[in-house]
């Protein structure tokens, strides 16, 4: 067969289809946050199973789930929902994703914040509103909002 000849037959056998390797490629880029997430799931969940001896098949049942939900998930390409992911934890009696309730409170030096602060609109109304003292400390709710 001579070169002419495999280039047409390859021609013909892929003629009119269409790859779809740059769509993906672009759906994973601008996906990349939760997929990244959800890849980080997908491992702990599997670890999980292993650890436990628990099959893909008995999460679903645990789950009430097809199996082949639970398949997706552990390929780490499922945008999972809040709800799936708490089903998942309470399922496996692990913690995947970790909210603080709340941020701790911290005392600020009060001359730490004004040398780093710059004095702009912002900055000198937040000093005015919160009736900071230069050169007296105080508690703030949140160390990256004072400074």
């Amino acid at each position: 067969m001579t070169d002419t000849e495999i280039r047409g037959k390859l021609t013909s056998i892929t003629a009119g289809k269409s790859s779809g390797w740059l769509e993906k490629a672009k759906t994973r880029r601008e996906n990349r946050a939760w997929l990244k997430r959800s890849q980080a799931i997908a491992l702990r969940v599997l670890r999980t199973l292993r650890k436990n001896g628990i099959t893909q098949k008995e999460l679903s049942a645990r789950l009430d789930v097809s199996p082949q939900q639970i398949s997706k998930i552990v390929k780490g390409k499922e945008n999972l929902t809040l709800e799936t992911i708490s089903k998942i934890e309470k399922a496996l009696g692990i913690s995947l994703m970790d909210v603080p309730l709340y941020e701790k409170s911290q005392v600020v030096k009060a001359s730490e914040y004004f040398s780093k602060t710059f004095y702009t609109k912002k900055a000198i109304q937040r000093t005015l509103d919160y009736n900071l003292d230069p050169k007296k400390d105080f508690v703030c709710d949140n160390a990256n909002s004072a400074a």
